[in-house]
């Protein structure tokens, strides 16, 4: 039903930064509806259930892998914490929404814990021992409120600071770092020299690698850097930036503009494919004027991690 009301929404000509909320809106009113079917009142009183990742965001255009969590108020038990997540989750995928592959969501005890244990457990990742953590940040930065004690949420958005503030001034630059994984913006550029060229189909443009990935994260390492926690889309964050004037506005609105570029194309995609987990284009798919905006998006995209490179020193140590 939500897929197709984004398809009549993309073909009306929603911009796809509205119709990604709407679809966050509809999502945490069916997540919220069925916890309530599932709890007793008093499980519902003293827990909180959050999504993260693209759904925490609001920047999901068409389901992907479940990534929520439970959090539990401090001293509160019951024996059935387990058997609600695991009807909870099991309930969602029925519904079209796909187990999470990486196991972050509350049938996994490390994401259904009391706040206590939860804000241990973020001290733990903050250290970046191990590089899973840096996976498990970026879950828990990207929150949003679906039902339950929203307070429990606010605690632990306040303890996110802390946790960041007490870790080694390094760790920022680590987990900044992350936004280059995919290798540099050039090669992409190859898949436009080929155009036209027989073996054409090889040469496609992972979207999520080449585009929003890199602003995603890069945003989310710079408003972790200033703290800024009570906002999690990458809008909010930009703008947040912006406020705080660690970028200008004009900057601000092109990052954003070049993303939900990156997000438009990643619908079309899926809007046309059984996978919708396909993220890939091929140039000679786009129009002339999708091209040029490819290119222009792409030499965004390799601005901001020259950007990157140079606020927090990667090309040493």
């Amino acid at each position: 039903m939500i897929g197709k009301y984004i398809r009549s929404q993309q073909q009306n000509g929603i911009k796809v930064g509205v119709i990604s909320r709407m679809v966050q809106t509809l999502n945490a009113q069916v997540f919220a509806k069925l916890w309530r079917l599932i709890v007793p009142e008093i499980v519902y009183e003293n827990t909180c259930v959050i999504v993260m990742g693209s759904e925490g965001r609001g920047e999901q255009i068409m389901r992907t892998d479940q990534d929520n969590a439970l959090i539990i108020r401090n001293g509160f038990k019951d024996e059935k914490l387990g058997d609600y997540a695991e009807q909870f989750n099991q309930a969602l995928a029925t519904m079209g929404y796909p187990l999470c592959d990486g196991n972050i969501m509350m049938t996994n005890p490390m994401w259904r814990q009391p706040l206590n244990k939860f804000e241990k457990q973020i001290n733990t990742w903050f250290s970046l021992k191990d590089p899973i953590y840096s996976v498990y940040i970026s879950a828990i930065l990207d929150n949003a409120y679906v039902c339950g004690d929203e307070r429990l949420l606010t605690s632990l958005r306040k303890h996110l600071k802390i946790a960041h503030q007490n870790a080694d001034p390094m760790m920022i630059r680590q987990f900044a770092r992350i936004a280059l994984q995919y290798g540099e913006v050039n090669q992409w550029w190859q898949r436009f020299s080929l155009f036209g060229k027989k073996d054409d189909t090889a040469n496609q443009i992972d979207l999520k690698k080449a585009g929003i990935f890199p602003i995603v994260h890069g945003v989310r390492a710079m408003a972790m850097e200033q703290d800024i926690y009570h906002v999690t889309s990458t809008k909010g964050r930009l703008k947040a930036l912006a406020r705080a004037g660690v970028i200008s506005e004009k900057r601000a609105e092109t990052l954003l503009e070049t993303l939900q570029f990156f997000m438009a194309q990643r619908l079309s995609v899926a809007l046309v494919t059984e996978d919708k987990l396909a993220r890939q284009v091929n140039p000679s798919s786009l129009s002339a004027l999708e091209r040029d905006l490819m290119k222009e998006c792409l030499n965004m995209v390799k601005g901001f991690k020259n950007e990157l490179i140079s606020h927090y020193q990667l090309n040493y140590g």
